[in-house]
């Protein structure tokens, strides 16, 4: 047996961040501050995306996003983005230049097309500098990371022995000290979308003072060289590298994303209809809605009523938004095509339990802040129908799961989890949002029994007609556990915690149908033998 104890979810907040990421397009956009950042992976759109945490942050160059490029020869009326410059014959070589031919944006990367062309005549750097000043203030012992996103959009790479991602220390005075690149493969084709290449260096010199970074690329020569990098987004910034900070003119922080310390729902894409009450006069069957989401109606004309006068006001129930978290799994949250929450559990949670769905697939990602995604997994609902044969896989009817379990999340006490419910071309429902940690007392053993004890009653008439009240019902269920004998007592004093408390009755993982949200109603000890012991449960589920 294991059981999942959760967590009570209030309302939480995300706070600072702002910043870059991708759609379910796969398309570069930008969150304004205090926004949860959702992103998905733009190399497998599939997985499930997860809210993005990171630390504050700042992009030492000053222009990514291409401010004053003008087309034409670099020198002869064509002009690189304002502060960056190239340096395209070193060593003595000469031969090299370089043109602006276009820029614009690319799946939300704002890039500039360059194209390089010319004869060198001596093999040598040709190098793209996206700072003209040394604006990245640094000291020996710390580190920086550069990126930037490249394709090779026209020509080829022939001539170019390797290209790099570079960073350069220099001294107070402007001097250069040393530098460290990391070698990348070169982009094949020109329909390959733009992939974002880094490189990280701790500084080594006790002289340095500030830092620039830049695109390299090692030429040969003596032959012809013409082709068109598109660049996009470079970036320098201090310690690791993060998502992309657009900026325009001047170095831009983007602020830590800081979860609220009390656990809660950070953000969901269900609205809320209903307004918040506040003292005022309302109409007859308007609807408002308070602080803990619940919902009212009233009753009457030109109400001035507080929501507590159940003469004035009826409750209608947890809001659509806040119905998968109340203690009832028959009240869904409904969305068209998607569910998406992103929950703060506060605890280190293992066990998430989805119930009562009407959906197809099951995204589930855990964050870490200042790590990223620590665990991702999606989970289809779709009931395999074919049973080896064709027949069935033809005509059989569509079953789906309506429950999900994972007891996978990592253990993290910080950890933040992404949920998505997904039903494309329907409405995506969920009755039940349960988060929180693991208990597992010792083995279920063979015989355990559930029921289902229905609640719905049927008046026979005299003529032998009938008229049925449809109500609710519940699952029953019943267990025996092994536990080990020295933690008799320990199991005891949770089972008192657990009175009356409505937790995740998990008898085998692997059958849904002994999984029962509920409260036990008796439990019986039985020290048996020595090492292992018998506990005897009752369970009752909530109201279905």
């Amino acid at each position: 047996m294991i059981v999942v104890d959760p967590v009570t979810l209030g309302d939480t907040s995300l706070s600072g961040g702002g910043g870059s990421y991708y759609d379910k397009n796969g398309v570069l956009q930008t969150a304004a501050p205090g926004t949860p950042r959702l992103t998905y992976d733009p190399a497998d759109l599939s997985k499930p995306p997860a809210v993005m945490l990171e630390p504050e942050a700042t992009n030492y160059i000053r222009n990514n996003t291409m401010q004053g490029a003008v087309g034409g020869g670099v020198g002869s009326g064509g002009a690189l983005p304002t502060n960056w410059s190239a340096s395209l014959n070193n060593s003595g070589s000469s031969g090299m230049s370089c043109a602006v031919v276009g820029k614009g944006m690319d799946e939300g990367v704002d890039y500039v097309d360059i194209r390089f062309f010319g004869t060198p005549t001596l093999t040598s750097d040709v190098r793209l500098v996206f700072e003209t000043v040394y604006a990245a203030p640094a000291t020996a012992g710390e580190t920086y990371s550069a990126s930037l996103f490249a394709k090779l959009i026209a020509g080829n790479w022939s001539g170019v022995n390797h290209w790099s991602v570079v960073i350069d220390e220099y001294s107070s005075a402007g001097s250069y000290l040393v530098n460290s690149n990391t070698r990348h493969p070169f982009p094949t084709d020109a329909p390959l979308p733009l992939q974002r290449f880094t490189h990280t260096r701790t500084n080594t010199n006790s002289s340095t003072a500030y830092v620039r970074s830049y695109l390299g690329l090692n030429v040969t020569g003596g032959q012809p060289i013409d082709f068109t990098l598109r660049i996009g987004l470079p970036q320098l910034e201090r310690d690791r590298v993060t998502s992309p900070i657009k900026a325009s003119g001047t170095a831009v922080t983007r602020a830590a994303e800081v979860v609220g310390a009390t656990a809660g729902l950070l953000y969901s894409n269900v609205p809320e209809t209903e307004p918040l009450w506040v003292p005022g006069t309302y109409a007859k069957g308007a609807k408002v809605r308070d602080a803990a989401h619940v919902a009212y109606e009233s009753l009457v004309d030109a109400n001035a009523a507080p929501l507590t006068d159940k003469t004035k006001w009826l409750n209608l129930g947890a809001t659509n938004r806040a119905a998968m978290f109340d203690d009832r799994n028959n009240t869904q949250t409904s969305n068209p095509e998607e569910i998406i929450v992103v929950l703060s559990p506060r605890a280190i949670a293992q066990g998430l339990l989805l119930g009562n769905l009407d959906a197809t697939v099951i995204g589930v990602s855990a964050t870490v802040p200042n790590y990223g995604v620590a665990y991702s997994e999606t989970s289809s609902l779709i009931v395999s129908r074919s049973k080896s044969s064709f027949f069935r896989w033809g005509f059989n009817r569509l079953k789906r799961r309506s429950l999900f379990l994972t007891l996978k999340l990592p253990i993290f006490f910080n950890g933040v989890v992404t949920v998505t419910i997904r039903r494309p071309g329907g409405v995506a429902k969920c009755g039940m949002c349960m988060i929180g940690p693991t208990v597992d007392p010792g083995p279920t053993l063979m015989g355990l029994s559930s029921e289902i004890k229905d609640y719905s009653t049927t008046l026979f008439n005299t003529d032998g007609s009938s008229e049925t009240i449809p109500r609710g019902y519940r699952k029953l269920m019943s267990m025996d556990v092994s536990i080990d004998t020295d933690r008799v007592v320990e199991a005891e004093e949770q089972m008192i915690a657990w009175r009356q408390k409505n937790v995740v009755w998990v008898g085998a993982p692997s059958r849904l149908d002994t999984i029962i949200v509920g409260r036990y109603s008796s439990f019986k000890k039985v020290i048996e033998s020595f090492p292992r012991s018998k506990m005897a449960l009752q369970i009752e589920g909530v109201l279905s």
